[in-house]
C-alpha cells in the first residue's frame, strides 16, 4: 500500500504551491496509478484549487528520469578526481546521463544551502580570490572567485568569469585569438563585475547581525577595489567600519601564516579533486553551465560531507563555520529524495545562474538546454 502524501501543488501558479510551518495541503484526491520500469506502481493525484495532476515522482529528485542513480556515490566519484566517461563506465550511464544527473544534483545542492543559510551566524572573517581555468580552450580561460571562510575552510560564495587571454604568445598564437574573438569576446572588466557579486554576498553574510563587522582579505588586485567601491552599501559599510577590507601580495608565501591561505587551500583542492582543473589535463570543460554545476556539487560535498582535518577534527567544514549540526543531518538525509523547486528556493543571482544555466558559453550558439521542470 503506497503512503505517500503530497507535501504542496507543484504548480508555482497554484494557491496550495508553498512551504510555511504550520502549512498542510489537503486540496487533492488520488487519480488512479501508472506504471514504471524504474520505479514500478506510481500513484497519480489532483489538485482541486488548481487541477493540475501529478504523481508522486514529481516531488522526486529522479522526476522524468529513466534509470535509478545512487548520488552520494555520483558525489563522491566527482569529487575523487573521476571523469564523465569514467563515472558512467563504472554506473553504466552515458557521459551525457552523468551531466544530467549532476546537474539535478547541483540544483539539490543550491536549494539545501539556501535552506541552511537561512540560519548561519557568520563567527570568522572572509578570504577572496579568482581561481584561474578554462573553458573550451586556453583561450577562453576564467576566473572563478571563492568566498572563504577565513577559520573554516567554508566557501559561502562562488562564481565566474571569462576572460580574455593574457600573457606571452607567439604570433601564430595571437592571429588564432584575433580570429577566436571575432566569434566570442568576454565582456570587459568582467572580474570586476563578478566581484561585485562576491561584495553582495559579504552583505549577505552580515545580514544576520551575528557580529558588528568582518574583514576582507584579497590580493592586491585593483580590480577588486573597484568593484567593492561600485557596490553602495559596501561601500557605506567599509566608510563605517563593518566592513574592513585588507590585502596581502599575491606573491607572498602561501603559507598557514599568509591571510589568503583559504582560498589558497581551496585552489590546491579544485587542483587535485576536480579532473577538468588537474594542470595539463586532457580533461577539460566544454560548457560554462556544466562546469559550474560540477564546481557547485563538489563545494556541496566540500562544505557538508568533507571533514575538517584528519584524524583530528572530524566536523564537517560547515560546523566549524557555525552551522547547526542537526539541521545539516537533516537536509543531508533529504537532498538527494525530495526534489527542489526554484519558486520555493530563494537564490542570489550567481545561484540562479548556475540553476537555470544562463552563462554564456564561449562559441556556443544558442542558450543550453533547460528541462521545464527544473525551472518550476
Amino acid at each position: 500500500m503506497n503512503t505517500f502524501i503530497p507535501p504542496f501543488c507543484p504548480r508555482p501558479s497554484c494557491a496550495h504551491h508553498r512551504q510555511e510551518p504550520g502549512f498542510r495541503y489537503q486540496a487533492f484526491i488520488p487519480w488512479a496509478f501508472y506504471r514504471t520500469r524504474a520505479f514500478g506502481l506510481v500513484p497519480r493525484f489532483r489538485c482541486t484549487a488548481c487541477g493540475k495532476t501529478f504523481s508522486s515522482q514529481t516531488f522526486s529528485v529522479d522526476y522524468y528520469a529513466k534509470r535509478v542513480v545512487d548520488y552520494e556515490d555520483l558525489a563522491g566519484r566527482l569529487s575523487a578526481c573521476e571523469c564523465l566517461r569514467a563515472i558512467g563506465r563504472a554506473l553504466g550511464l552515458s557521459s551525457d546521463s552523468v551531466s544530467n544527473r549532476i546537474a539535478r544534483a547541483a540544483r539539490q545542492a543550491l536549494a539545501a544551502e539556501s535552506r541552511l543559510s537561512s540560519t548561519r551566524v557568520l563567527a570568522e572573517d572572509l578570504a577572496a580570490d579568482g581561481f584561474e581555468s578554462f573553458c573550451v580552450s586556453q583561450y577562453h580561460p576564467n576566473n572563478i572567485h571563492l568566498l572563504v571562510g577565513s577559520d573554516s575552510r567554508f566557501v559561502y560564495a562562488a562564481n565566474h568569469a571569462t576572460l580574455r587571454r593574457k600573457g606571452r604568445m607567439t604570433e601564430g598564437q595571437k592571429r588564432a585569438r584575433r580570429r577566436l574573438e571575432r566569434l566570442f569576446r568576454p565582456p570587459p572588466r568582467a572580474i570586476e563585475a563578478a566581484f561585485r557579486d562576491i561584495a553582495a554576498e559579504c552583505l549577505r553574510v552580515l545580514d544576520d547581525e551575528s557580529r558588528a563587522g568582518l574583514t576582507l582579505w584579497t590580493d592586491e588586485k585593483a580590480d577588486y577595489r573597484r568593484a567593492l567601491a561600485a557596490e553602495p552599501c559596501v561601500a557605506f559599510l567599509a566608510r563605517e567600519g563593518r566592513i574592513v577590507h585588507r590585502t596581502v601580495s599575491s606573491r607572498a608565501a602561501r603559507t598557514r601564516a599568509n591571510p589568503l591561505f583559504p582560498v589558497n587551500y581551496l585552489d590546491r583542492e579544485l587542483r587535485k579533486d576536480l579532473h577538468e582543473h588537474v594542470r595539463e589535463t586532457v580533461c577539460f570543460g566544454r560548457n560554462v553551465n556544466r562546469q559550474m554545476e560540477r564546481l557547485t556539487l563538489y563545494l556541496f560535498i566540500h562544505n557538508y560531507r568533507k571533514r575538517f582535518r584528519i584524524p583530528s577534527d572530524h566536523r564537517s567544514h560547515a560546523e566549524v563555520a557555525g552551522y547547526d549540526p542537526r539541521r545539516i543531518a537533516a537536509e543531508l538525509k533529504l537532498v538527494w529524495k525530495r526534489r527542489a523547486f526554484l519558486s520555493l528556493t530563494e537564490t542570489t543571482p550567481s545561484m540562479r545562474d548556475s540553476w537555470l544555466g544562463l552563462r554564456e558559453t564561449p562559441l556556443k550558439k544558442g542558450k543550453d538546454y533547460l528541462p521545464g521542470y527544473a525551472a518550476a
